[in-house]
């Protein structure tokens, strides 16, 4: 192995070493999807929802909440400004401020 060497005053450069040049990448690996409905298992999820409003600020991150009260429509509060509905898999942006119910799930 051997250190990089430095260009003289006139600018000429050096070669440098390349200090993995023996090692091979290894391909990234991820897990297979499923290709259809029929492949997927049905999953029911219970919880509870507040019948009191709750505040969007008061709201903390990664918490689950629904815009109405019977909490048909769960979403997850994902930043201070956004969301993620869990039935289309939608990242929503620009709520600042509002009323939500909050959910309990499990």
């Amino acid at each position: 192995m051997t250190s990089p060497s430095i260009g003289n005053e006139a600018g000429a450069t050096g070669t440098r070493t390349h200090f993995n040049r023996g090692r091979k990448r290894t391909p990234s690996r991820s897990l297979e999807s499923a290709s259809s409905l029929s492949d997927m298992t049905a999953v029911t999820i219970t919880g509870y929802c507040d019948s009191a409003p709750t505040e969007w600020q008061l709201l903390p991150t990664f918490a689950s909440f629904s815009l109405s009260a019977d909490g048909s429509f769960p979403k997850v509060k994902s930043s201070k400004s956004s969301f993620i509905d869990l039935k289309t898999g939608q990242h929503e942006t620009g709520i600042a401020t509002g009323r939500c119910y909050r959910m309990y799930l499990g």
